[in-house]
C-alpha cells in the first residue's frame, strides 16, 4: 500500500477543518511494486486545482489487499468519499460504510482510447464493467479498427474475458487500469480508458456530493440545536409509530433517555397517546391531554408527508402548568393603551412654599421603587402627583394603572384587582381575566381612595405587597408581579386603624414614603396662575371667549381669593368652566341675563352667611368632627344641599360610596 499526503500534509493524515471534503482516490493493481503508477502521476498533476476545495489523498494497493487497506484507512481517519475504478467500487460498496464513487468512463474517453488502439493494431477489445457501451455500434462504422466488447462483473470474470479476447485475436485491450494489467499479463497491449478528464469529472462529483452532505449536516445541526433548546418536548415517529428521535425536553418530561427511547412505540413513552387516527387520515390533532407520571401534558400531533402519504409524525408536548404560566406572563406584559400616565412634574403649576415642598419630595421619591402614600383633601390633585412620580421613575415606559377603590362594590373590586380564572364565579369570562395588578406588571399601580378599601381585600393587598405575587380568584398557583405601588387617600388612616376599619400592618406597608398634597386654601397664592391655566385650556377650541373669560375671572378674583375652597382645585375647575360658559352672555345687556350673584352663589358673601348655609361654611370638614356627632353633621349637610349626594360628598371631603356606606351604617 502506498499513501501520499497532499499539499504538504503528513502522509496518512487528512485535514480536520470542519466541513472540508476529505476524499481518498484508491488505485488497485494486480501486482504493485510500491512505485507511483501512471494513473497516480496523472492524479498528482491535476490535484492542485482542488487545493481550495478539498483534501484529496492517493492510495495504491493490490487487489488482494484492497479491503484491508480500506478498513485500515477508515480506522485511522474520517473519510467522506472513496474514489476508485468500477470493479473495485462495486466490491467495496458491499463491504464498507464509507461512500464509494466509481470513476466514470465517458464516450469521449473511449474515442481517445480507440484512437490509441488503432495505431497499435487492427483489432481492439473493450473490457467494460457491468454494462456495455451502447455507442460502440456507431463508432464501429467510423473507425477502421475492429472492435469487440466484453462485459465483466468481478475480477476473476475480467481475467477470463481478457483471455478470451486475446485468444480471439484482439491484441489491444481497452479498459480500467486493472484491465490494462490483465491484458499485459495475457500478452496483449493494454490501453487505459481512464484519463485525466475522467478523473476530474469524478472528483468534481465527489466534491459536490461532500458539499451537499455538509449542507444537509449543517441544516440538521441547526434543527437539532433548535429542538434541543425548545421548551416543548418533541419526538419524531416513523409511519408505524416507532420513535426515531427525542429532544432533551421530552427526555425530561418522560424520564427516559433518547438512547433507550429510540425504536420503542410512542405509547411506551406517552401512555394513552392516540396517533392511529392521525396516521390513517393525515390530519393533525391539537391539545390531546394525557397524564405522564405526575405531569399533565398537552399534546400536539403533526403528520409528515412523503409522496402524498403519511410517512411519520411529530409529537410535541408541554406541561399544562407551563402553558398557564406563559399565558399569564403574556397577559401581564401586554400594555393596554389606556394604562398611560399623561402628567409630568412640568405640568404641575404653582409657586407657593407648600406646593414646592410637596413636588420636591415627590421628585425624590420618584428615584426609588418604594411604596408611596399621598395624602390630602379631595380635589387636590393626588393622582397628578402619582402620574408625575411614575413618569419620572425608571418605570416610565411601563404601564400606569389607576383604580379608585371607593368606586367599585367589594366583589367587583376583588375581581378587578386580582383577576379570575374561568369558572371562578357565575358570569366569569371564558378563559378568565387578568387583574389590574397583572396589567401593571413592570410598572406602577395607583390605588386611589385606599382608605375606603374593604378590610377583606386589605389582607389580599398586604400579601401582594409582601410577596409580590397575585392569586387570581379560583386559581391555585400565584402569578409573580413586579410593580410599584402608589396609594392615595383623603382620610386619616391612623384614625381608621383605631376604628378597626383599616389594617395596621397594611398602613405601615403603605406609609413608607409620604407626600401631602396641599389644599388650595394652603396655596391660595397659586390660585391666579391655576385659574388662568384653566382658562387657556378651555379657550383652545374657542379663542374668541378667552378675553371675556379672563375679564370675568379677574372681576371675581377678590371673591376667589377669600373663598374657603372645600372642593379644592376640582371646585376651582368647576367655577372657571362656568365662567367660560357664562362670559359671552354676561356682556349682554339683555334683561333676562342673570346677575353675577346668581351665577356664582358660592362666592356671594350674603348667600354664604344665610341661615341655609351658615352651618356648612362655618363648620370644619368631616375629618374634624367627632364620631359622636358625625351622623348629625352628615344629615344636616345633606338637608342643606336638598338631598344632593354629590354636592354633599364633595363638601364633606368624602366619596359618594363612602357617604352611602356611612348613611347605611348609621341608619
Amino acid at each position: 500500500m502506498r499513501q501520499t499526503g497532499r499539499f504538504g500534509r503528513t502522509p496518512m493524515t487528512l485535514s480536520t477543518e470542519p466541513g472540508r471534503p476529505r476524499i481518498v482516490v484508491l488505485i488497485s493493481h494486480l501486482k504493485f511494486n510500491g512505485k507511483p503508477s501512471r494513473l497516480a502521476r496523472t492524479l498528482e498533476e491535476i490535484l492542485p486545482r482542488y487545493h481550495d476545495q478539498a483534501d484529496i489523498e492517493i492510495v495504491e494497493s493490490t487487489v488482494a489487499n484492497l479491503l484491508p487497506t480500506v478498513q485500515q484507512l477508515e480506522e485511522q481517519r474520517d473519510i467522506d468519499v472513496i474514489v476508485c475504478s468500477g470493479a473495485s467500487a462495486d466490491f467495496l460498496r458491499k463491504k464498507i460504510s464509507t461512500s464509494v464513487l466509481s470513476i466514470r468512463m465517458g464516450e469521449y474517453d473511449l474515442i481517445k482510447a480507440l484512437n490509441l488502439a488503432k495505431d497499435r493494431g487492427t483489432k481492439a477489445g473493450i473490457l467494460s464493467h457491468q454494462r456495455p457501451h451502447a455507442e460502440l455500434r456507431e463508432l464501429t462504422s467510423l473507425l477502421t479498427v475492429e472492435i469487440s466488447e466484453a462485459v465483466y462483473t468481478s475480477f476473476e470474470d475480467a481475467r477470463q474475458k481478457t483471455r478470451a479476447l486475446v485468444d480471439a485475436g484482439f491484441h489491444v485491450i481497452i479498459g480500467s487500469p486493472t484491465a490494462v494489467e490483465l491484458a499485459e499479463d495475457a500478452g496483449a497491449v493494454g490501453v487505459s480508458a481512464i484519463n485525466a478528464e475522467a478523473v476530474r469529472r469524478t472528483l468534481d462529483d465527489a466534491v459536490a456530493i461532500c458539499r451537499s452532505r455538509e449542507h444537509e449536516r449543517q441544516k440538521n445541526l441547526r434543527i437539532s440545536a433548535v429542538l434541543k433548546h425548545l421548551n416543548e418536548g418533541v419526538m419524531a415517529l416513523d409511519a408505524k409509530g416507532r420513535i426515531q428521535s427525542v429532544n432533551n425536553r421530552m427526555e425530561y418530561l418522560t424520564g427516559v433517555a433518547e438512547r433507550k427511547a429510540i425504536g420503542l412505540n410512542a405509547r411506551d413513552l406517552l401512555p394513552n397517546l392516540e396517533i392511529d387516527t392521525v396516521l390513517r387520515q393525515g390530519e393533525g390533532e391539537e391539545n390531546q391531554l394525557i397524564q405522564v407520571n405526575d405531569r399533565k401534558l398537552a399534546i400536539n400531533i403533526i403528520p409528515i408527508f412523503e409522496a402524498n402519504k403519511v410517512d411519520g409524525l411529530i409529537v410535541a408536548c408541554q406541561e399544562i402548568n407551563a402553558i398557564q404560566r406563559a399565558d399569564r406572563r403574556i397577559r401581564s406584559q401586554t400594555r393596554p393603551s389606556h394604562f398611560i400616565a399623561r402628567y409630568e412634574f412640568s405640568d404641575l403649576l404653582g409657586d407657593s412654599a407648600p406646593f414646592r415642598q410637596a413636588v420636591h419630595m415627590a421628585k425624590l421619591y420618584a428615584k426609588t421603587d418604594s411604596t408611596v402614600l399621598i395624602t390630602g383633601e379631595s380635589g387636590t390633585g393626588k393622582e397628578l402627583l402619582a402620574q408625575s412620580i411614575h413618569n419620572a421613575s425608571d418605570r416610565h415606559q411601563a404601564p400606569f394603572v389607576a383604580i379608585n377603590c371607593a368606586a367599585f362594590p367589594e366583589a367587583l373590586l376583588e375581581s378587578e384587582l386580582f383577576g379570575y380564572e374561568e369558572g371562578a364565579f357565575t358570569g366569569s369570562r371564558k378563559g378568565g381575566k387578568g387583574g389590574l395588578f397583572e396589567a401593571a406588571h413592570t410598572g406602577t399601580i395607583f390605588l386611589d381612595e385606599i382608605g375606603d378599601m374593604p378590610v377583606s381585600l386589605q389582607t389580599r393587598l398586604l400579601r401582594v405587597l409582601q410577596e409580590r405575587e397575585v392569586l387570581r380568584l379560583g386559581a391555585s398557583e400565584p402569578t409573580p408581579v413586579n410593580i410599584r405601588v402608589i396609594s392615595a387617600t383623603h382620610q386619616n388612616l391612623q384614625e381608621r386603624v383605631l376604628e378597626g376599619q383599616f389594617r395596621q400592618d397594611l398602613y405601615f406597608r403603605l406609609n413608607i414614603l409620604r407626600v401631602e398634597a396641599p389644599s388650595l386654601r394652603d396655596r391660595i397664592s397659586d390660585l391666579p396662575l391655576l385659574a388662568q391655566s384653566m382658562v387657556d385650556r378651555l379657550a383652545q377650541n374657542a379663542p374668541h371667549k378667552h378675553v371675556m373669560t379672563t375679564r370675568l375671572i379677574d372681576h371675581l378674583m377678590p371673591q376667589l381669593m377669600s373663598h374657603p375652597w372645600q372642593g379644592n382645585i376640582r371646585e376651582l375647575e368647576n367655577i372657571v368652566e362656568r365662567a367660560f360658559l357664562s362670559a359671552e352672555f354676561m356682556n349682554d345687556s339683555h334683561a333676562d341675563t342673570p346677575p353675577i350673584e346668581k351665577l356664582f352663589p358660592e362666592l356671594n358673601p350674603a348667600t354664604a352667611s344665610s341661615p341655609d348655609h351658615q352651618d356648612i361654611t362655618g363648620t370644619a370638614s368631616l375629618q374634624a368632627i367627632s364620631k359622636a356627632s358625625e351622623l348629625t353633621h352628615i344629615r344636616q349637610t345633606l338637608d342643606s344641599f336638598n338631598g344632593d349626594m354629590s354636592r354633599t360628598a364633595k363638601h364633606l371631603g368624602i366619596s359618594r360610596s363612602t357617604l352611602w356606606r356611612k348613611l347605611r351604617k348609621t341608619s
